[in-house]
């Protein structure tokens, strides 16, 4: 029987050997460190193929299943915590979507390779225990993927089927009442060219807002055949349901950050009404991964998603924004207006994206060759209301009074993407490493029967890195991205598509395979950002530009068998170049702190042969920011937080109990000129009884 931490590092490392380095996040190869750590060295989101970290000259960072569960992460976006970089939770306490900032711009999602998520959909956030890991690639990233945002990629690589038997069943009891139970079971099936893997949650659970469900179910089972030594497929299912409500009740700037002595909000306030505001969402996804050696120097792979997803999302929430400075609407100063929001959509996606890779040397170089083709295909179908209801007291809410709005047909909302790319990945005597892109894509959009949309962009990237004594890795890159701008300015012309530019340059130090030091500088540049036009209201003008600057250090290393250590820190100078709003030029871009540091470790400790003793312990600080508006500048602090984990491994069995922002630190995350204030994660204690088998 394995014990849970040799089922972790089995897994693992059987996930090395059966790795299909598909379209998407490869189960690369990892480091083990005694029974204690599994440190990432190999990557596939920065080149769409396997190539080790300390060879690619771009800011990269992974987050393996093993961190997730240590740090006590439970959505996508907390898994980043911890990278240099990252505004993990940009937003605080927020339930519609995942949104990470990456140097002052936001990330755009991808699973297993695939695009998930487009504009503000609503569709099921990403359940963190079917991930195998995360990945991170800072920086404008269109060569490979297309249109996307300057900030980055967030590549999550789904659980696959292992060779070997094993697997967990889980049961959690948390803060609000949160009760989950999950099991992840794998290993071979009939016979020894096909295994299976299931992966399923249930929960129920109330939030740290008041009247607020978080409820989910997800069932992702998955199969390998291995059709020959040269060909595989992996079939990968998932369907998902959760139940729950906006987070956020955009609670107002004078009554929270801003608030006189004995006027503040309770964090947990719900200024909605119960049974109407729902964030319900479904989603049933299938996906196809296919791997075919041609020979021992040419392989094709093949990645195909569809996706079908339905949300309904009812909100009635606080009108802070007519007037940011005196929202109130009696002589107490307790009253609010408050408007309602409801929108109902369905969505069906397909994605795909198929590629050769070719390795071949031409004397001293050595070649890896990427030609691709993907495409993408998303339409949206949506129903939404909107309209004022009866306000409400934020000190003493009574609820029950108001009129839901009633729903009007949206047009469908139509994108589609098709780009070729080629890449090439030089490496000279086996210290130098150069990799050159390029891509051409071109992008349609399309709203109801309006107007179609069509954008072409050629994007590139160059980049070198050298591999000098002592594991020292200088390097040097520039990328590329664009992002379509849909809709028509006010007098009929269509816009021209946001492009993003960076300039990176850094050392990366890998003195032995359990650390990794990299340290990276950069400059992006992203132009045509649509602005507000100064000489007519109605319309919007592409004179933006946005100027993000700044250096990281992330750093990860084995200081023993049994200790195991992350540190990040980061500077962004991320300000506004150009706008027709000359309040905001100059300033530093909104929401977007300065500096960001963060460490984590992890102890075991032998008991005896059976038992053993994990703790760990983490601290995060989030710098100040400022929020640029036309009621003037409004300036959120800084806040600190801290992490632990105590967890006891017995035989079979596993006992960890993870607590978030351990001392219940009431901050904001952020506050808004505009007069709201976005609430941040309180403490979040979770037990977890496990398992192993």
């Amino acid at each position: 029987m394995l014990t849970p931490l040799r089922f972790r590092r089995q897994a693992i490392l059987l996930a090395a050997v059966s790795s299909i380095s598909l379209t998407g996040v490869a189960h690369a190869q990892d480091v083990q460190v005694g029974e204690l750590l599994v440190t990432a060295t190999r990557a596939t989101t920065a080149t769409k193929t396997d190539t080790a970290l300390i060879e690619t000259p771009q800011s990269i960072s992974v987050v393996t299943a093993a961190q997730i569960a240590d740090r006590g992460a439970l959505t996508l976006q907390e898994t980043l915590r911890y990278s240099a970089g990252v505004t993990a939770e940009a937003f605080g306490l927020d339930t519609r979507q995942d949104q990470p900032v990456v140097r002052g711009f936001y990330a755009t999602q991808y699973k297993d390779g695939m695009r998930t998520l487009f504009g503000y959909s609503l569709i099921p956030r990403n359940e963190v225990f079917t991930l195998d890991r995360v990945e991170l690639l800072r920086g404008p990233s269109s060569m490979l993927y297309g249109a996307g945002s300057t900030g980055g990629v967030v590549n999550v690589a789904s659980k696959r089927p292992l060779w070997e038997a094993g697997g967990e069943v889980s049961a959690q009891y948390g803060s609000f009442n949160r009760t989950q139970f999950q099991i992840d079971a794998t290993g071979p099936l009939a016979s020894d060219s096909l295994a299976g893997r299931i992966v399923a949650v249930g929960r129920d659970s109330n939030m740290q807002t008041r009247e607020i469900r978080d409820d989910r179910f997800v069932v992702a089972p998955s199969l390998t055949w291995r059709a020959s030594d040269a060909t595989s497929f992996t079939l990968l299912g998932l369907y998902q349901q959760d139940k729950t409500a906006s987070s956020q009740q955009f609670l107002p700037v004078v009554a929270t950050l801003k608030a006189p002595p004995g006027r503040r909000m309770d964090s947990r306030t719900f200024l909605g009404e119960p049974g109407y505001d729902k964030l319900d969402t479904d989603q049933a996804a299938i996906t196809l991964l296919t791997d075919h050696s041609f020979s021992s120097s040419l392989k094709f792979s093949s990645g195909i998603r569809y996706v079908e997803a339905s949300a309904a999302f009812n909100e009635i929430y606080p009108d802070v924004y007519s007037n940011p400075t005196d929202p109130f609407i009696d002589a107490d100063q307790r009253r609010v207006a408050r408007s309602a929001y409801a929108i109902e959509s369905d969505t069906r996606t397909l994605t795909t994206d198929n590629h050769v890779v070719w390795d071949v040397a031409t004397g001293a170089f050595t070649h890896k060759v990427l030609v691709g083709v993907d495409y993408l295909d998303n339409r949206e179908k949506q129903n939404s209301g909107f309209g004022p209801v009866a306000d409400i007291d934020i000190f003493a809410q009574v609820y029950g009074d108001f009129i839901a709005p009633e729903l009007a047909p949206l047009g469908t909302l139509k994108q589609s993407q098709v780009g070729v790319y080629l890449q090439d990945q030089i490496r000279f005597a086996d210290r130098v490493s150069i990799v050159l892109g390029a891509r051409r894509d071109r992008a349609e959009s399309q709203v109801g029967s309006d107007e179609e949309f069509v954008d072409h962009a050629t994007t590139y990237r160059a980049g070198v890195i050298f591999d000098l004594a002592y594991g020292l890795s200088p390097y040097f890159s520039y990328t590329e991205s664009f992002l379509p701008v849909g809709g028509l300015d006010f007098y009929g012309d269509s816009f021209k598509p946001q492009k993003g530019s960076q300039y990176e340059g850094g050392l990366k130090w890998q003195p032995n395979l359990t650390t990794l030091v990299t340290l990276a500088g950069y400059k992006i540049t992203e132009t045509n950002r649509p602005t507000n036009d100064p000489d007519n209201v109605l319309n919007t003008v592409q004179t933006g530009e946005v100027e993000s600057k700044g250096f990281e250090l992330e750093a990860s290393t084995a200081v023993t068998d049994s200790f195991y250590v992350t540190a990040s820190y980061s500077y962004t100078k991320a300000e506004v170049t150009k706008s027709t709003f000359a309040e905001e030029i100059g300033v530093q871009l909104s929401d977007t702190p300065k500096h960001l540091a963060s460490a984590w470790g992890v102890k075991t400790w032998r008991l005896n042969d059976e038992v053993s003793l994990r703790t760990g312990l983490g601290v995060r600080y989030v710098g100040s920011t400022i929020s640029t508006g036309v009621a003037g500048t409004l300036k959120t602090p800084s806040y600190t937080l801290a992490d632990a984990l105590v967890a006891v491994d017995w035989n079979a069995w596993s006992l960890s109990v993870n607590a978030t922002n351990l001392f219940d630190k009431t901050y904001y995350s952020p506050c808004r000129a505009f007069g709201d204030c976005f609430t941040g994660n309180g403490r979040n204690v979770i037990a977890t009884l496990g398992y192993h088998f």
